[in-house]
């Protein structure tokens, strides 16, 4: 699952809906941002640090070894790599997501877009809308062209997100915590 980025919460919102839904989940996290929340380690948050190119390499392997050991796995990663809010544009994402699927090979890849909005409440209400999962098998990867499309496709998830919630349509949605 990959996710826009506009929050520290996200890794929380992630982790409650994998065990809302009994999901064995992994969350790819910013080791600056690891370090100052460590209760995520506990919630299966582990480290990439991009900057330094090795430890990122180590990171990407570690996120395919989890996948490829147990399928049924599911790894939350927020490619766009720090928090912006979500109506910038355009959305641009480093490329790990596309080199885990690369090496993943049998597997799919799901938008999930994220909103915080202040309603009729005190506390913010967090809007969650699935895209369109992409599967993949094995198939040449030209992974520029396949981040551009991950870009593509969560900035649609989050423009159907932002739609819904301005028209107040919440028909498609269902409250789970």
């Amino acid at each position: 699952i990959y996710a826009n980025h506009s929050s520290w919460w996200d890794g929380l919102i992630a982790f409650e809906i994998s065990k809302a839904l009994r999901a064995d989940s992994f969350i790819m996290m910013e080791e600056k941002q690891l370090r100052n929340l460590s209760l995520f380690r506990r919630l299966g948050a582990f480290s990439v640090v991009r900057e330094n190119p090795r430890q990122a390499v180590k990171s990407l392997n570690y996120a395919v070894n989890l996948l490829k050991e147990k399928p049924s796995r599911t790894l939350w990663i927020f490619p766009q790599g720090k928090i912006l809010p979500n109506d910038s544009r355009p959305i641009l994402f480093y490329n790990g997501l596309a080199r885990i699927i690369e090496r993943v090979a049998d597997c799919s890849a799901v938008p999930l877009a994220i909103r915080y909005e202040f309603l009729n409440e005190y506390k913010p209400e967090i809007f969650v809308k699935i895209g369109e999962s992409d599967n993949f098998n094995e198939i040449d990867f030209n992974s520029k062209k396949l981040t551009r499309n991950f870009e593509s496709r969560i900035s649609k998830t989050l423009d159907e997100l932002k739609n819904d919630v301005v028209s107040q349509n919440f028909a498609n949605y269902k409250k789970i915590f």
